[in-house]
């Protein structure tokens, strides 16, 4: 009797929910392969699609390097998986690799993963092709040219003389200001003034709480696409909700001063413009979607690249030099008056020495 019940809890227990869990991640796996292409009639890659539900995201987490290279040395250079709630292959190797890129379209197509689409939106450059893309591209192509940089060089002289000033002050009060994350800080209050359009007031008074949310929408961009209260999505879309309220009031506001016959360029305003030439109806939610967009796409990229770009003038005095010394030849300003004069004739040296290579030839 004693050996019957030890062996009746002991399945009940143990071998059960052994059992039950076996079986759930047999079906799981039946699952997840029924829902393959029926029209493709090649196998698919090696590999296995982890838990039910979660599939295999909790590994890559917690083991990252060694869970790819682990996966590599058992399936190869092409293996299937399912990562942060997607069915996935995970291609590697140049020609593999090569193959996927030059077949966009044609053998597969790209999107971003769920959590980055329900967060960006749908209307934007990146989650849109063929004839759609082209045309968003030309509209956004004019605000990040020399031309749509130079309508706004009074806007952005001012910026950086204040964040200039701010860190000369910040020096001689012995405070020490980390140069990435001041960079950081720059490069959103310009995307503020030539993206989103704000004026000076509102940089000063919106800065604070719109970098807090632009920080938490990057920072949730790649989480798990469940919408629940306190997930990642629900913090990066709740983050992103707020940024879409401020540009919202800023659309409002431009399409009301509509009629003026002069209209600062900025991003905003062209994505406006774009609607008002095709006579089609202004979509807020694509012109937000839009906006968003921008400010994502250039802002890590743009401080890294400026941060970058301080360090090495930093590390190389004579390359300074040179640049101020180009500067006071070939406008006939002095370096102070050239940054904080009225002029805007800085800003269009600066494009002509890039067409022209210059800038290459100093830091050769």
């Amino acid at each position: 009797m004693v050996v019957n019940a030890l062996l009746t809890t002991f399945l009940c227990t143990v071998a059960l929910p052994i059992l039950l869990f076996l079986l759930a991640v047999k079906l799981w796996e039946i699952y997840t392969l029924r829902c393959r292409d029926p029209t493709c009639p090649f196998p698919l890659p090696p590999g296995s699609m982890g838990l039910p539900f979660i599939g295999e995201t909790l590994q890559l987490l917690l083991q990252r390097k060694t869970f790819l290279r682990m996966k590599r040395e058992k399936y190869g250079y092409i293996y299937r998986t399912h990562l942060f709630g997607n069915r996935t292959v995970r291609v590697t190797g140049a020609d593999n690799v090569k193959q996927i890129l030059l077949g966009e379209h044609r053998l597969v197509s790209a999107q971003w993963p769920a959590s980055v689409r329900a967060i960006l939106g749908t209307e934007t450059l990146s989650n849109v092709h063929g004839a759609q893309h082209k045309t968003k591209k030309k509209v956004s192509y004019f605000d990040l040219s020399a031309e749509g940089a130079l309508a706004t060089g009074r806007g952005l002289r001012q910026v950086c003389v204040q964040t200039l000033n701010k860190c000369i002050l910040s020096t001689k009060t012995g405070k020490l200001e980390l140069g990435h994350f001041e960079m950081k800080r720059l490069m959103f209050r310009i995307a503020m003034r030539v993206l989103l359009g704000f004026e000076p007031e509102q940089v000063q008074t919106d800065e604070h709480e719109l970098v807090e949310a632009f920080e938490e929408m990057i920072k949730n961009l790649f989480s798990l696409p469940i919408d629940v209260p306190f997930s990642g999505l629900y913090r990066g879309l709740k983050a992103r909700n707020f940024i879409h309220s401020k540009i919202e009031e800023n659309i409002k506001k431009k399409v009301q001063e509509s009629d003026q016959e002069w209209k600062p360029r900025d991003a905003l305003q062209q994505l406006i413009d774009s609607s008002n030439k095709n006579k089609e109806p202004i979509s807020m939610q694509a012109i937000k979607q839009s906006a968003t967009e921008l400010l994502f796409g250039g802002h890590e990229t743009t401080a890294s690249t400026a941060t970058s770009l301080v360090m090495f003038l930093g590390l190389n005095p004579k390359v300074v030099d040179k640049l101020r010394q180009e500067l006071q030849d070939e406008v006939k300003l002095v370096h102070r008056d050239c940054f904080y004069g009225p002029s805007r004739v800085c800003l269009r040296l600066l494009f002509k020495m890039i067409e022209t290579e210059n800038l290459s030839k100093c830091l050769s």
